[in-house]
C-alpha cells in the first residue's frame, strides 16, 4: 500500500513544452507507483481558457474526472465530447487522443494514466476551433 499524505511529492507546475498548448497547471498527486501501481500517474490539471494537450495516446489507457468548468476531449477518429463537470471518460489503451478547456472557460480534471504516455504533435488550432463550433 502507497498512502499520499496530499500533494506532497511535488509542487503545482506549467504543463511542458512540446506536450500542451496554452495555459496548463500540473499537480502530481501520485507519481509512477511501485510494485502492483507501476506506471499509474494521477495528476489534477487545470487548463486555462483555450489550453489543451497535444495527440497523445497511454499504454493502458487514461481515465478524465472533470470536476469544473468545461472542455472537450476527441479522439484521432474525430470521436469527439464536450466535457462539464461531473464527467468521466475512458480512452481505452492506444487510443490517440487530446483534451482540454474550451475557449472561454477553464477547466479542471484529474487524470489517471495508466502505462507510458506516448505524446505526438499539436492539435491544429482549425481543428480545435471546429470541435467547439460544430
Amino acid at each position: 500500500m502507497k498512502h499520499v499524505h496530499g500533494r506532497q511529492q511535488g509542487k503545482s507546475s506549467r504543463a511542458g513544452e512540446g506536450t500542451f498548448t496554452g495555459q496548463a497547471m500540473l499537480d502530481a498527486v501520485l507519481a509512477d507507483g511501485e510494485g502492483d501501481a507501476a506506471e499509474v500517474r494521477v495528476n489534477s490539471v487545470v487548463f486555462g481558457p483555450g489550453g489543451r494537450t497535444y495527440w497523445h495516446s497511454h499504454a493502458n489507457g487514461q481515465v478524465l474526472l472533470v470536476g469544473s468548468g468545461r472542455g472537450m476531449v476527441e479522439n484521432r477518429d474525430g470521436d469527439r465530447h464536450a466535457l462539464h463537470p461531473g464527467d468521466v471518460v475512458w480512452a481505452p489503451p492506444g487510443e490517440e487522443h487530446w483534451h482540454g478547456a474550451a475557449p472561454d472557460s477553464f477547466i479542471v480534471h484529474t487524470a489517471v494514466s495508466l502505462g507510458a504516455t506516448r505524446w505526438h504533435e499539436e492539435v491544429a488550432a482549425d481543428r480545435y476551433d471546429a470541435a467547439f463550433r460544430e
